[in-house]
C-alpha cells in the first residue's frame, strides 16, 4: 500500500495503488524514521557503464533503470510516518470514588477528573482496588455486538471480564474470578499472561499451567448462548525440570497465539519455547539455550508472532528481540537502540491488526510503535505527557491491540500502576485506551506523478537502432520525470530532540533560498551527448553521472531540519 497527498493539507497523505506509486510499493516499504541516514540505493559506480562492456541497449537500460530505481527511492523519502502519537487518547479505565475499589468506570478524555492520570490515585490514595497489581490484557469485539467490545484483563490472582461500548462512555463487569472453576475452590496461583484466540477463547498463563477457558457468555447479551458450555476447556502444565518435558514447563514468563491459533508459550527457565495446537496437544519444542542466554545477554520477557509470515519475535529485557522464521531458525537479533531513561526496561511487545509492517513495544515507563523492517529504530514514543494527555507516574505493565473486524484505527490498550499518590504495595490499577492509525506526513504534492514516464517509456527499445539521438531521447524522459519532482517539493521536515534524545515530528515549512534547493538549477549540454560524439561508455557516463549528481541534491532536500541539538546544553555529556 502506498499513499499520496492530500493536497488540502499539504503535510498529510491518503493511500493510493496505482501509477508510480504502486511501482514504488513494489521496491519500497514506507518505512522512514525521522533522523535516518538517506542514501540512495545506486552509487554512480553502480550505475555507469562499465569501459569492457558494449553499448547495447541492454546495457543502456540497466544503467537507466538503476537510475529510475533512485528515483522511486526519492519519491519515497518524500513520505514520513508521524510521531505525534497518541492522536485519539480515550481516556482510562480504573477505580473511581463513587464506583468503590470493587467496580470502576470510563474517565474519558474531556471528563474533568482525566485531566491527568492520577485523578483515581488521588481519591483512593490508601485503598487497593480491583486493578491494582494488573498484569496483563486482552481485548476483542463483542460476538453479534458491533458496537460494543470485550476485555479481559488480570491481576496475580484474578481474572476479570468487562464489556464496554465503542464510545468508551459505559462499562461494566462481566467476569470477576480467583478460582478457576467454580465447582472447586482451586484459585489462581500466579496470573502472568493472557492469550487469545481467533475463536474466542481465552489461554492464562497461571504460574506452570496453561488454562484455556470458553469466554462467550461475557462476549455476548444472547442468553442462548451465554448459558451453554463449561468455563473451564482444558488445562495443562506443572513444573518440570527440562525444556523437553512436553506437558510441563521450568519458568513459564509469556503466551500468544500465533496466525493458526497455535499456542506459544516462553520458557525462560528452560531457555526455549513450546507450541502446541488451539487444544493444547503439543507440537513442537524449540530449544534456543545459546540465544537466550549468551546472545541475548539479558531475561526474555515477551514472546509474539506476526500473523503475515508466521515469524516468532521473543523480546529481552535490555532491548534485544531475537526473530525466528517458520522453521524456529534464529534469522536475525535486532537490538534496540532508544534513548531509555534511568531504570527503564522493556517488557512486552505486540503487533498491529491492520498494519503488517508495524509492532509495539513497551518499557515500563513508555510505548514505542516501529516499522517491523527496521526494528532497531522507532517511528517515535508514545507522547503521554503532552498536555492533551496528562499520562504521568504510570508503572506501564502490557499492551494489547483489540481484535475486530473494523479496520479504521488499531485499539490499543495499554495497562499501568499508578505510582504517584501511593506506596508500590498498594498500587491504582488502569487501562489506557488510545485509537492509533498511520499517520504518513509528506513534503511534496503528488498530483505530478499521472504526467511522469514510466521505465518501460525511457527504456531503449530493443528493435531501436542505438545512436545518440536514441539515447538522448531516454535521458530527456528522465530529467524530465526528476525535474518534475523537484518543482513539487513544496517544503522541508521539522524535527526536534526531546530530553531523551528521540527526534520528534514538528512539522513542516516551505523551502527557502538558504536551505539546500534546485531553485536555479537549469540543464546543459551535459545532460546530454552530442550528435557528433561517438557512442562509447565514457560519453554516455557523462550525462549519466550528472543525473545521478541531480538526485543526489534532492536527496538533500529530503533531509529534516532539526531545530534544536542533542545533548542539551545543560546535559553532562557521558550521563543520564
Amino acid at each position: 500500500m502506498t499513499t499520496n497527498t492530500n493536497d488540502y493539507m499539504p503535510d498529510t497523505t491518503f493511500t493510493s495503488t496505482t501509477g508510480v506509486d504502486a511501482e514504488i510499493g513494489s521496491y519500497f516499504a514506507l518505512d522512514r524514521y525521522f533522523d535516518d541516514t538517506l542514501v540512495l540505493p545506486f552509487s554512480f559506480k553502480d550505475i555507469k557503464i562499465k569501459t569492457n562492456e558494449l553499448c547495447v541497449a541492454d546495457n543502456i537500460n540497466a544503467s537507466l533503470f538503476k537510475l529510475h530505481y533512485n528515483f522511486l527511492y526519492l519519491n519515497a523519502q518524500t513520505k514520513i510516518a508521524s510521531n505525534d502519537f497518541p492522536k485519539v487518547f480515550r481516556g482510562y479505565i480504573g477505580s473511581t470514588q463513587v464506583s468503590g475499589p470493587n467496580l470502576f468506570g470510563w474517565y474519558t478524555h474531556g471528563d474533568a477528573l482525566s485531566t491527568y492520570s492520577n485523578a483515581v490515585s488521588s481519591q483512593l490514595a490508601t485503598t487497593n482496588t480491583i486493578l491494582s497489581g494488573v498484569v496483563d490484557g486482552v481485548f476483542a469485539q463483542s460476538l453479534g455486538l458491533a458496537d460494543y467490545y470485550a476485555g479481559f484483563v488480570a491481576t496475580s490472582g484474578r481474572l476479570i471480564g468487562f464489556r464496554s461500548n465503542m464510545d468508551d462512555s459505559q462499562v461494566d463487569i462481566r467476569l470477576n474470578k480467583t478460582t478457576i472453576e467454580d465447582a472447586t475452590s482451586l484459585g489462581f496461583t500466579n496470573i502472568k499472561q493472557l492469550g487469545y484466540s481467533s475463536d474466542n477463547k481465552l489461554y492464562v498463563l497461571d504460574a506452570y499451567t496453561v488454562h484455556k477457558f470458553d469466554v462467550d457468555s461475557i462476549l455476548t447479551n444472547n442468553p442462548a448462548i451465554s448459558a451453554i458450555g463449561r468455563f473451564l476447556i482444558k488445562s495443562l502444565g506443572g513444573r518440570a525440570t527440562s525444556l523437553f518435558e512436553k506437558s510441563k514447563f521450568v519458568n513459564p514468563v509469556a503466551i500468544t497465539l500465533g496466525k493458526d491459533d497455535d499456542v506459544y508459550v516462553l520458557d525462560h527457565g528452560g531457555n526455549g519455547y513450546k507450541v502446541y495446537d488451539k487444544d493444547l496437544n503439543w507440537r513442537y519444542t524449540n530449544s534456543r539455550k545459546n540465544d537466550f542466554t549468551q546472545l541475548s545477554g539479558g531475561s526474555v520477557v515477551d514472546i509474539a508472532v506476526d500473523r503475515t509470515s508466521d515469524y516468532v519475535y521473543v523480546l529481552v529485557d535490555n532491548g534485544i528481540i531475537l526473530e525466528y522464521d517458520e522453521n524456529g531458525l534464529l534469522k536475525e537479533k535486532h537490538t534496540l537502540v532508544e534513548r531509555l531513561a534511568l531504570n527503564e526496561k522493556y517488557r512486552r511487545l505486540t503487533f498491529s491488526r491492520i498494519y503488517d509492517d508495524v509492532l509495539y513495544v513497551i518499557t515500563n515507563q513508555s510505548a514505542y510503535k516501529k516499522f517491523k523492517t527496521k526494528l532497531s529504530r522507532s517511528i517515535g514514543a508514545f507522547r503521554m505527557n503532552k498536555p492533551t494527555n496528562r499520562i504521568e507516574h504510570e508503572d506501564l505493565k502490557f499492551i494489547d491491540v483489540m481484535r475486530t473486524e473494523e479496520t479504521s484505527f488499531d485499539y490499543v490498550f495499554v495497562g499501568a500502576d499508578s505510582t504517584f499518590y501511593t506506596s508500590a504495595s498498594k498500587p491504582k490499577g488502569k487501562i489506557f485506551k488510545f485509537n492509533e492509525k498511520m499517520n504518513y506526513m509528506t513534503v511534496a504534492y503528488d498530483t505530478y506523478k499521472s504526467h511522469v514516464y514510466s521505465l518501460s517509456a525511457i527504456n531503449i527499445d530493443k528493435e531501436e537502432y542505438v545512436t545518440s539521438w536514441v539515447i538522448n531521447k531516454s535521458l530527456h524522459k528522465l530529467l524530465y520525470n526528476h525535474l518534475l519532482f523537484r518543482d513539487n517539493i513544496h517544503s522541508r521536515y521539522l524535527s526536534r530532540f526531546d530530553d531523551q534524545g528521540r527526534s520528534q515530528y514538528m512539522g513542516i515549512r516551505y523551502i527557502t533560498d538558504t536551505d539546500p534547493n534546485l531553485f536555479m538549477y537549469q540543464p546543459t549540454l551535459d545532460n546530454f551527448i552530442g550528435l557528433n560524439e561517438p557512442v562509447l561508455a565514457g560519453t554516455i557516463n557523462r550525462p549519466l553521472e550528472v543525473m545521478y549528481n541531480l538526485q543526489f541534491d534532492l536527496l538533500n532536500m529530503m533531509r529534516e531540519s532539526v531545530t534544536n541539538k542533542f545533548p542539551y546544553p545543560e546535559h553532562v555529556v557521558g550521563t543520564k
